[in-house]
């Protein structure tokens, strides 16, 4: 080897070198830490007011209960998991706000529960009550329209798109507002006998729910338009973002079904699919980890697969099986003047028949819709194109290119030759180029990075950019072409 190559190596080990954490990266991940065990915290809190306090607080030990205090746990815990490797992203935080803001709304209705009438008075329970409202609604209902809004890439879908966020602040400030000042009882069911400290008179109860409506409307709408945020950037969605986009769709929406479902209102199968609904709903955290850290990210198909494979099926033989009994048991009683065992047994082996058939038929169908048959390879697949992306000098400029525009929020970035052609691009481009990065030894040649400006207008943050160099400088030791005996 020679001294040119070894001072090459150097280099480039010396490039790879991970830097030790800023003080700033240090706190965050502190500071999420120490919200994880706030949560806990919390959690024990809630079990113990429920187990040794007041009655009308009793959230007991059913699926209810477990769903509830999962959320409260699982949204801090695993949010801060993902912050000690992405500190700086968005959605994390959003879920330890989540999980934090559900907490501290039954920790605070439970010390008003306590210490209002006919319990023994405590200091400020009446107040606390009112306050613990604020947690139920605004601040997890702007925290889950922000969460859809940016998930999984952590940022918006557009900038057109920042409107439905600052509606959501917007809705959930009058929300709370309108919840402090609202004239009359605390909660007309739970406490009618108790005003609210905070109210005004009486003479604005009208106002004051106008101003609540319209502030619970802009949440929920926010949510929605979320929800649809999410579904248009899953139809725009690569193989692995969208494959993120379904571990999240899937709990969701059978979290949804069970909450549905629980509306009806048909005892005692509603409060079943309520406490079904929110157990589930306290697993979307784990599938958000799942997402973000891509960890059996392709596992999603299979679960799909099988989901949609078993659950038409249970439903088929189900129906089948109801269908057959009652036919069954007519004609015995047609033919023998009484009613049958034998109508059960029967009807049980022709289920029994019809399962293994039923089910091949039922997978082809889903493979041929659904196309899963073309995700086997997925996850092998997906290390092979992150590889390329790497080393093949036109993907890497397009992956380069592509995480410049999402890390420096830019309106374009371009990749260029010698003769300043485009090698790839992302965003808005051609453009003006408000930064102009050397990179050595492309492929072969010499390139150069544009960076366009911000999308906010404001100036880049030059330690960004000089973290884009650095990085663009590993991206050109990876694709450069391996020295020859002798060099």
């Amino acid at each position: 080897m020679t001294s040119s190559s070894a001072a090459e190596s150097t280099a480039v080990e010396s490039a790879t070198a991970p830097e030790p954490p800023t003080r700033s990266v240090v706190r965050l991940r502190r500071l999420a830490t120490i919200s994880a065990v706030v949560a806990v915290a919390e959690a024990v809190v809630i079990l113990l007011v429920s187990a040794f306090g007041d009655e009308r607080f009793g959230i007991g030990f059913g699926l209810a209960a477990i769903g509830f205090l999962g959320s409260v746990v699982l949204f801090p815990i695993v949010g801060a998991l993902i912050v000690q490797r992405r500190p700086v992203t968005r959605v994390p935080w959003l879920m330890i706000a989540i999980g934090l803001g559900f907490g501290l709304a039954l920790v605070t209705y439970g010390y008003g529960t306590n210490g209002v009438p006919p319990a023994q008075p405590l200091p400020w329970a009446a107040e606390t009550l009112v306050i613990s409202q604020v947690f139920f609604v605004p601040l997890p209902g702007t925290a889950i329209a922000l969460l859809l809004l940016l998930f999984p890439t952590d940022r918006l879908l557009s900038p057109r798109w920042k409107a439905v966020a600052v509606v959501a602040a917007i809705g959930a400030v009058l929300y709370a507002i309108a919840t402090l000042v609202r004239p009359g009882s605390v909660d007309q069911e739970a406490f009618p006998a108790i005003d609210n400290p905070f109210g005004l008179s009486p003479g604005w109860a009208g106002a004051a729910d106008a101003v609540l409506t319209v502030g619970n409307a802009m949440v929920a709408g926010s949510i929605v338009l979320g929800a649809l945020s999410l579904a248009i950037r899953y139809r725009r969605a690569d193989v692995v973002e969208a494959a993120q986009i379904r571990w999240i769709a899937l709990v969701a929406g059978v979290a949804a079904i069970a909450l549905a479902i629980s509306a009806f209102q048909i005892d005692p199968w509603s409060d079943v699919a309520f406490g079904i609904g929110l157990v589930v709903l306290a697993c979307v955290p784990i599938a958000i980890g799942i997402a973000i850290t891509r960890y059996h990210l392709y596992d999603i198909d299979r679960l799909i697969n099988r989901a949609l494979v078993y659950g038409s099926l249970t439903a088929i033989l189900a129906g089948i099986f109801t269908a057959g009994i009652g036919l069954a048991q007519r004609l015995f009683v047609a033919i023998t003047g009484e009613s049958s065992d034998a109508a059960i047994v029967l009807t049980t082996l022709v289920v029994a028949t019809l399962y293994a058939p039923l089910r091949k038929r039922l997978e082809a169908i889903v493979d041929r819709r659904l196309n899963f048959d073309e995700r086997r390879f997925g996850a092998y697949r997906d290390e092979v194109e992150k590889y390329l992306t790497i080393v093949e000098p036109s993907r890497a400029a397009e992956r380069l290119a592509g995480e410049a525009i999402r890390e420096l929020a830019a309106a374009g970035v371009a990749v260029v030759d010698a003769d300043d052609h485009p090698i790839a691009t992302a965003g808005v481009w051609p453009m003006a180029a408000a930064h102009r990065l050397p990179l050595a030894g492309w492929g072969g040649g010499p390139a150069t990075i544009l960076v366009g400006s911000r999308l906010d207008g404001r100036p880049h943050d030059p330690r960004s950019i000089a973290e884009l160099e650095r990085v663009a400088g590993l991206v050109g030791a990876a694709i450069r072409p391996p020295s020859g005996p002798g060099s």
